[in-house]
C-alpha cells in the first residue's frame, strides 16, 4: 500500500491509498474482510456512497432524518429494512433553515413510532455555504464523533459553485464524496433530484438530474415518488448496487400526516399501478412507453401487464418476432 497525497478543497487535502496485487492475491485478502453491514437495508450499505434522487417536494429529508434518528436511536430496522450497524449519524443540510430543522425535529420526536436509546446521537450541521467551504469544519466533526452515517441534503445546493450538468465537474464532486466516504468509514447518502418530465416513466439510475456521472460513480441508488392512489402514499425502490443484486420489486410506505413519520404498508407492489402508466390514453404516448420499457429491459409479458394490453399488441407496436 502506498499513500497519495489528492487535493479536495484549499483547505482539505485527502491520503488517497494506490496498491498493486495479483487478482489471486486481493481473494486471498478478501477472506479477512467482514460481511457489509447495514444502515437501511440493502438501499445503504456500510461505507457506501449512495445516490438518492427522487422527485421535489416528496419528503427526501423527512425520510433521510428519520433513517438518522432509527441508526441512532439502535432500532433493528425501519421500513421493514434491517439495521445492523448502529452508531452516531451526522445530516449536513444546506436548504433548509435552522428554524425548519427545528420544527421539523420536534414534530418528529413528538411522533415516535418507537423509542430512542441514547448512546448515540444524531448531530446535524446547518450551513448555507456550499459544502467545499465547510468541508474543513465538517470534518473535524466527523473526526470526533465518528458518525457511522451521513446524509448531505442536497447536492445542489451543497455545490452551488459548480455547474451539475457538467461530466467533468460531476466528476469532481463525486470524488470529493468518495474521498469523504473513504476517510471516514461512513455510509454517506447525497440527495439529488428527477430530471423534468419523468412522471410516467418507472423509476431507474437514468432518472436523476444533471450529470449521469453521479449515478456511475456512485455506490448505489435508491428512489422515492409519489403514488398517483393517494397524496399520502409512496413507492421507495432500489436500482444500482455494488454489492447486491438490482431489486425489481417497489415498496410502498405511506407519509402519517399527523406525525410525518414514514410507516410501510407492503413490501412488493406494481410500480406502474402507482405512477400511472396503464392511464397513458394516448396511443403514440403509449407506444413510446412500450418501447421505453423494453429499452429498460423489461418483458413482453412485463410491458403488456403494465401498460394494460395484450401480448400481441405489444409485440405488434415493437414489431418484435420469434419471442
Amino acid at each position: 500500500m502506498r499513500n497519495r497525497t489528492q487535493k479536495l478543497t484549499e483547505q482539505v487535502y485527502y491520503q488517497a491509498q494506490t496498491s498493486f496485487r495479483t487478482m489471486e492475491k486481493l481473494a486471498e485478502e478478501a477472506v479477512q474482510l467482514k460481511d457489509l453491514k447495514m444502515l437501511f437495508g440493502k438501499y445503504v450499505p456500510q461505507n457506501n456512497l449512495v445516490h438518492f434522487p427522487s422527485q421535489r417536494g416528496v419528503g427526501k429529508s423527512w425520510l433521510c432524518m428519520q433513517i438518522c434518528m432509527a441508526v441512532a436511536g439502535e432500532w433493528d430496522c425501519f421500513l421493514g429494512e434491517p439495521i445492523t450497524l448502529h452508531g452516531n449519524t451526522l445530516y449536513i443540510n444546506h436548504e433548509l433553515s435552522p428554524n425548519t430543522m427545528r420544527r421539523r425535529s420536534r414534530k418528529l420526536y413528538a411522533g415516535l413510532p418507537q423509542s430512542l436509546k441514547d448512546q448515540y446521537h444524531c448531530f446535524v450541521y446547518t450551513s448555507r455555504a456550499g459544502l467545499t467551504t465547510e468541508l474543513a469544519a465538517i470534518i473535524q466533526y466527523i473526526e470526533k464523533y465518528k458518525p457511522v452515517l451521513i446524509v448531505i441534503d442536497n447536492l445542489r445546493m451543497a455545490f452551488t459553485d459548480v455547474d451539475v450538468n457538467n461530466n467533468r465537474e460531476s466528476t469532481r464532486i463525486m470524488n470529493m464524496l468518495l474521498a469523504l466516504c473513504d476517510t471516514s468509514s461512513a455510509a454517506l447518502i447525497i440527495t439529488d433530484h428527477f430530471r423534468k418530465h419523468t412522471g410516467g416513466q418507472l423509476s431507474g439510475s437514468d432518472l436523476q438530474s444533471g450529470s449521469g456521472i453521479k449515478t456511475d460513480l456512485s455506490d448505489a441508488d435508491f428512489f422515492m415518488r409519489r403514488s398517483c392512489q393517494d397524496k399520502s402514499l409512496r413507492i421507495l425502490k432500489r436500482d444500482k448496487s455494488r454489492h447486491f443484486e438490482e431489486d425489481p420489486r417497489a415498496k410502498l410506505i405511506r407519509l402519517n400526516p399527523e406525525t410525518l413519520w414514514f410507516e410501510l404498508v407492503a413490501e412488493d407492489v406494481n410500480e406502474a399501478e402507482h405512477i400511472g402508466l396503464n392511464g397513458l390514453k394516448e396511443k403514440d404516448e403509449q407506444k413510446d412507453m412500450a418501447q421505453t420499457l423494453r429499452d429498460q429491459g423489461k418483458s413482453i409479458q412485463d410491458i403488456a401487464t403494465i401498460l394494460g394490453k395484450g401480448k400481441a399488441t405489444i409485440h405488434r407496436w415493437l414489431k418484435i418476432d420469434g419471442e
